[in-house]
C-alpha cells in the first residue's frame, strides 16, 4: 500500500511515522524547504492534557467585535485580538458556523471531546519518547492559568470543575498559594487574585520533535520530498492522483491532507469542503541565561490570550489571535513590542534585562475549525483523508490524531472513538 501525505508539521510527520510502523510505503510532500515551518515552528510549546478548551466559548461574538474594533482603531498589532476589515468577506461563511457553535452546551461538550483526544495523545507521546529516546526540551511542569479579576477566575473555575467531573486534575489557588507555587510572579504588575493549576499539562519544542521524527522515519524508509507543492488531488479508480506544481503526477492508494491552514485549499481541488480558517498567532523566544528565578510552570493568562513557557534555555511567549486571512505575512515591530510588554507585566525584573536584539519573533497560522474540534478520518471522497483543524491544539492532539488515522488507514481499529472528529461533518 502506498500513502501520500501533504504537509510535514506535527500531524504529517507523526502520521508518516505510524504508517511506516504498519509497513506502509509513505511519501510526504512539503512545499517548504524543511519540516515544521508552519504552525509547528514557534508555537507556545504547551500541551494541554488537562483542560484543552476550544475557542468556541460563549462570548465569542464579542471577541470578534473587539478584534474588529482593535483593527479599525489602529491597535491591531498591540492587542490580543484583531481582524482587519478587508479580511472579513473571506471569513463570513466560516464565521457564521463558528458563532453557531459558540454556546455553553457545545463548548463544554467539545471541551471534553478535546480532552479525550489530548489524554490519548499524552499516552502516545510517552510511548514515542520511551521508544525513540527523543530530546525536544520536553518537561512536565504543569500549568497555571492566572487571573487578575476574581469574577473571571470564578467563571473559569466552573469550567474547570466541569472538566474535573470527567477526570481532569486541577487545583484552585488563591493569591497566596499561587505566589508560593510560582514565585517568579511575585513582582507581576496588577493584582493577581489566583489561578487554576493543571498538573497534567506538559511542554516541548514541537519543531525539534518534528525534525527528530523526520530523521527517524527517513531512516526507516519514509520518503520526504521538500520544496514540492501538491497542487491538486484527483480521485480515480479507487486510487488517488496528486498533481504537483511541476505537473508531475503521483499515484497513491490514499492521501492524507495534513497541511494546516492550507488543507482547505488543497481539499477543495478534490471537491471537499473543510470548515477551517486561519487565525494568526505570534510568539517571541527570549533567552533566559542569567535569570535567577525563571518560571517553574507553564503560565497562561486568559485575559490577554497569552502563555509563558520556560522551554529549554528560552522563555517562549505566545498568543494573540489575528483574523487576517492568509494575506498578512511577517511580524511588525509593534507586534514584537506588544509581546515583549507582556513579559514586562508579569516578570518586570527579567524584562528590564532583555536585549531586544536577542529576541526571536515568529508568526504562524493556526487552522481554526468552525466548531472547535479537529477533522480526522476519511472524507466523502474515497481514499482522501483529513488530519487538520486542530486550532491551537495541534501540538496537544497531534500524535494521538496521527496514530488513530494511521491505524484507520492500515485497516486496524483505532484505540479511541474517533466519530467525534468526523472528517465529513460541517459540510
Amino acid at each position: 500500500m502506498k500513502v501520500a501525505i501533504i504537509g510535514s508539521g506535527i500531524l504529517g510527520v507523526t502520521c508518516a511515522y505510524f504508517l511506516n510502523k504498519h509497513g506502509i510505503d509513505v511519501t510526504v510532500f512539503e512545499k517548504e524547504c524543511e519540516p515544521a515551518l508552519g504552525a509547528s515552528y514557534g508555537n507556545a510549546g504547551y500541551l494541554q492534557a488537562g483542560v484543552p478548551d476550544p475557542w468556541n466559548a460563549p462570548g465569542a461574538f464579542m471577541m470578534l467585535v473587539k478584534a474588529l474594533s482593535n483593527s479599525l482603531t489602529g491597535k491591531g498589532d498591540q492587542s490580543a485580538f484583531s481582524a482587519p476589515i478587508q479580511a472579513l468577506p473571506g471569513l463570513m461563511a466560516w464565521g457564521l458556523k463558528f458563532l453557531r457553535h459558540s454556546n455553553q452546551r457545545t463548548f463544554l461538550n467539545h471541551l471534553i471531546k478535546n480532552r479525550n483526544l489530548a489524554q490519548y495523545t499524552s499516552h502516545v507521546m510517552a510511548a514515542i519518547d520511551e521508544t525513540e529516546q527523543l530530546s525536544y526540551c520536553q518537561s512536565k511542569p504543569g500549568s497555571l492559568i492566572i487571573f487578575r479579576d476574581q469574577a473571571a477566575l470564578d467563571s473559569y473555575a466552573r469550567t474547570a470543575d466541569y472538566a474535573a467531573g470527567y477526570g481532569a486534575q486541577m487545583q484552585l489557588l488563591d493569591r497566596e498559594a499561587l505566589l508560593q507555587t510560582e514565585s517568579s510572579l511575585n513582582s507581576a504588575t496588577g493584582n493577581l487574585v489566583g489561578a487554576v493549576y493543571y498538573p497534567e499539562d506538559y511542554a516541548g519544542n514541537s519543531r525539534l520533535f518534528c525534525n527528530q521524527m523526520v530523521s527517524i522515519s527517513r531512516s526507516n524508509g519514509v520518503c520526504y520530498r521538500f520544496e514540492t507543492t501538491a497542487d491538486r488531488i484527483i480521485a480515480t479508480n479507487n486510487r488517488v492522483k496528486i498533481r504537483l506544481k511541476n505537473n508531475e503526477d503521483v499515484i497513491a492508494d490514499a492521501v492524507v491532507i495534513a497541511a494546516g491552514v492550507h488543507s482547505r485549499k488543497i481539499a477543495a481541488t478534490a471537491g471537499i469542503a473543510v470548515a477551517v480558517a486561519p487565525a494568526k498567532g505570534y510568539s517571541i523566544s527570549v533567552p533566559t541565561q542569567g535569570w535567577a528565578n525563571p518560571p517553574k510552570h507553564i503560565i497562561a493568562d486568559m485575559a490577554i490570550h497569552a502563555g509563558f513557557n520556560p522551554l529549554g534555555d528560552v522563555l517562549r511567549v505566545a498568543g494573540t489571535a489575528e483574523f487576517c486571512g492568509l494575506n498578512k505575512t511577517g511580524i511588525s515591530a509593534a507586534r514584537t513590542q506588544y509581546m515583549t510588554q507582556l513579559v514586562a507585566e508579569n516578570f518586570p525584573a527579567f524584562a528590564s534585562s532583555i536585549n531586544p536584539e536577542h529576541i526571536d519573533p515568529w508568526g504562524g497560522f493556526r487552522p481554526l475549525s468552525a466548531d472547535g474540534l479537529p477533522f480526522i478520518g476519511e472524507s466523502h471522497v474515497r481514499n482522501v483523508y483529513l488530519n487538520t483543524g486542530h486550532s491551537g491544539l495541534g501540538w496537544t492532539q497531534g500524535a494521538g490524531s496521527a496514530k488513530v488515522l494511521a491505524d484507520l488507514i492500515a485497516g486496524m481499529r483505532p484505540e479511541i472513538k474517533i466519530g467525534d472528529y468526523d472528517a465529513q461533518r460541517l459540510v
